[in-house]
């Protein structure tokens, strides 16, 4: 597969500060990329530097394989949904959405005919296509910029937190939709979001970010299962960071193992690794039970489980582990 994006290098000062540092990553055509990160990581500045909102201090950014770095964004051909949307509140949705088609100049019955098919793809009615902004729901907004995001077919797609004003019933919907729709047009995508769950759920590929830098990039099974620092382990959700020589692993370093895979009471028994320890903490979490174990040595552990269990705070269980499920955290990416 060919790469339909590449940055080479990018680099972006803020002031005296480093916003970007030194990022390098490529993307093959018609992937999913999530860029994840705690607020203030760099993550929206990438998106901006791509689409050409910004210019970057240092390095590159090719789009099939033509380099772009000095591009203007309106002659990029990239579609851009912002956090807030960024909709002209004076004009209607369906003038809102065929804005870049008329300011490239598109015959208006050709523009018609992209609006009304992006609409009904995106799944915005006639009716409501006529409405402005404010007339319209959070999730119709974002709807409607979506559309005005894809309607003139753009080359790359970069979502920046395009979820974070709805509630979680509807963000939970249009996720999966926008998954779809990515799918369906197969349009290569970048979405930056603080959303670990978000990020998991639909992507291909995961990038995490902390103060510039792109920490790493995968796939979110192994990224989630076998990440390669502590940062990343932990921000893609709970997860139990132990010394290695509590599993009496010879190498140096920190191991990571998520709640989930951690067994309790009989099916502890099937485990090839046991320890018993006093429950300090259960939490009901909706579907599941976070708890809260201590070791006899002091080592604290967070155990997820479905079923509702049959102690108490204060009582003293077996937990199991697998040993293979451990994942040794690398003290140098050369380890891996």
């Amino acid at each position: 597969m060919e790469n339909k994006i590449k940055l080479e290098n990018l680099t972006y000062y803020y002031k005296d500060k480093k916003a970007v540092d030194n990022i390098s990553l490529s993307l093959h055509s018609g992937k999913f990329l999530t860029i994840l990160g705690p607020s203030g990581c760099g993550k929206t500045t990438v998106l901006k530097l791509i689409g050409g909102y910004l210019s970057p201090s240092k390095g590159s950014i090719f789009i099939d394989n033509t380099d772009i770095t000095l591009t203007g964004a309106c002659s990029r051909k990239i579609g851009m949904v912002f956090q807030n949307y960024a909709l002209f509140p004076h004009l209607s949705a369906r003038k809102n959405i065929s804005f870049p088609l008329e300011i490239r100049k598109l015959p208006k019955n050709e523009c018609e005919k992209k609006v009304n098919a992006i609409s009904e793809l995106i799944g915005l009615t006639q009716k409501e296509i006529e409405r402005k902004p404010s007339e319209l729901s959070g999730g119709q907004q974002q709807r409607v910029a979506l559309a005005r995001a894809l309607v003139f077919d753009p080359h790359l797609l970069l979502l920046d937190e395009p979820l974070a004003n709805l509630d979680k019933t509807l963000r939970t919907k249009l996720r999966s939709e926008i998954r779809r729709l990515q799918k369906e047009i197969n349009i290569t995508t970048i979405m930056v979001t603080h959303d670990h769950e978000e990020a998991i759920s639909n992507s291909d590929l995961i990038g995490v970010m902390d103060q510039g830098k792109l920490m790493e990039v995968n796939d979110p099974k192994i990224i989630y299962d076998n990440p390669q620092s502590v940062f990343v382990a932990n921000f893609l959700g709970e997860t139990n960071i132990i010394p290695a020589n509590f599993f009496n692993i010879s190498k140096n370093g920190m191991t990571h193992i998520r709640p989930e895979k951690i067994k309790i009471e009989n099916q502890a028994n099937e485990c090839n690794w046991k320890k018993n320890g006093i429950i300090t903490g259960i939490t009901f979490i909706g579907t599941d039970f976070l708890i809260d174990l201590k070791t006899m040595e002091g080592v604290h552990f967070k155990i997820l489980t479905r079923n509702p269990p049959s102690f108490r705070v204060g009582s003293t269980i077996t937990m199991g582990i697998d040993i293979e499920s451990v994942w040794l955290i690398p003290e140098n990416l050369e380890d891996i």
